[in-house]
């Protein structure tokens, strides 16, 4: 398939964007195609546009004309575009269903045999031994069937699943558009809900229609109503929405905490202190990275860097490798499509 030329990427984007949608390019990769501005910034802060500039990922995606002409111009190179999800007006919540390859008349096959199948990314997957009846959304070879996932999760919850937009993909799986109300985040997540469901919720966004990737085209399915998505049933926006996690308390080294493990904490910033010339940088990097996936990371770093700095490692060294380890720690708690 021919690689589409950008005015073609453009005129779709721009129909989205009429629509309401905002929407930002992609590469054929399907990740922003405006690269960041701050690639080259030894110790980059968290920015979401506040600088001014392009190449903030989903912070970048709008809806008006004359901003999405800009973001498109800046990345000639762009195959696709995405939709933002958890935006307004939309509050857009996307159901990204891995299905067998094999298709007919844009439905899935019923499963045949045994085998693998290939996930959403192409990658083919082993059949699991243990399960071969399907009733956990899987094909009934272990294979995720997320159309039967879905199914059987609106049997069990007693909701019907909407007719909506529905946009197929390239290797046979199928993203379901549904409304959410404002004022509710619902999370992104992978095959949490279940196996062969991905979900797209705030700061995560979807492949539009007329979009070209790695392995094909983007395209309404027949019968698909276009640029309408339905509201999402209350059963299932209770099912996306986990329960709300306990506030979190903050830590200060040397002082009684209520949070949990202030003893292992404390002996974050204790293995930082005791470094010898050589280990500096990489205890450092270690310890930040468990500060940050205990959510104690924004009231630890300081602590860290400090005890870093009495080593004798350079002040813009440490800031840099603690920012490094918050990057890090965020990819390890995001499903892989977050990280963009």
């Amino acid at each position: 398939m021919a690689k589409p030329a950008l005015a073609h990427v453009l005129a779709h984007a721009l129909t989205a964007a009429a629509h309401g949608f905002r929407v930002i390019p992609l590469t054929r990769a399907k990740l922003p195609a405006v690269r960041s501005p701050h690639h080259h910034d030894p110790a980059p802060l968290p920015c979401r546009g506040e600088c001014g500039r392009l190449g903030h990922g989903v912070h970048d995606a709008s809806a008006d004309p004359g901003a999405i002409r800009a973001l498109f111009a800046a990345a000639p190179w762009a195959t696709g575009y995405g939709i933002a999800c958890g935006r307004a007006p939309y509050h857009l919540i996307g159901l990204d269903l891995d299905l067998k390859s094999g298709l007919k008349g844009g439905r899935p096959e019923r499963p045949r045999g045994t085998g693998g199948t290939a996930d959403t990314d192409g990658r083919a997957r082993k059949p699991d031994a243990n399960r071969k009846d399907g009733t956990d959304g899987t094909d009934g070879t272990g294979s995720a069937d997320g159309l039967a996932a879905l199914a059987r999760l609106a049997r069990e919850h007693a909701f019907a699943i909407p007719l909506t937009v529905t946009v197929l993909t390239p290797s046979g799986g199928r993203h379901l558009w549904l409304c959410g109300p404002p004022g509710l985040a619902v999370p992104n997540s992978a095959g949490r809900l279940a196996p062969g469901i991905d979900i797209r919720g705030l700061g995560g966004y979807l492949v539009g229609p007329g979009s070209y990737g790695s392995h094909g085209s983007y395209r309404l399915a027949p019968g698909s109503p276009a640029w309408a998505p339905a509201p999402a049933p209350a059963a299932l926006l209770r099912l996306l929405t986990p329960p709300r996690p306990a506030p979190h308390r903050s830590y200060r080294p040397g002082q009684p905490s209520p949070g949990p493990h202030p003893a292992a904490l404390e002996g974050l910033v204790r293995f930082v202190r005791a470094s010898r010339e050589g280990q500096r940088n990489d205890r450092l990097f270690w310890a930040a990275c468990r500060a940050y996936e205990t959510g104690a990371g924004p009231e630890l770093a300081p602590a860290l860097i400090e005890a870093a700095l009495d080593t004798g490692l350079a002040p813009r060294e440490a800031r840099a490798t603690v920012a490094s380890a918050a990057r890090s720690a965020a990819r390890h708690l995001q499903p892989p499509d977050a990280w963009a």
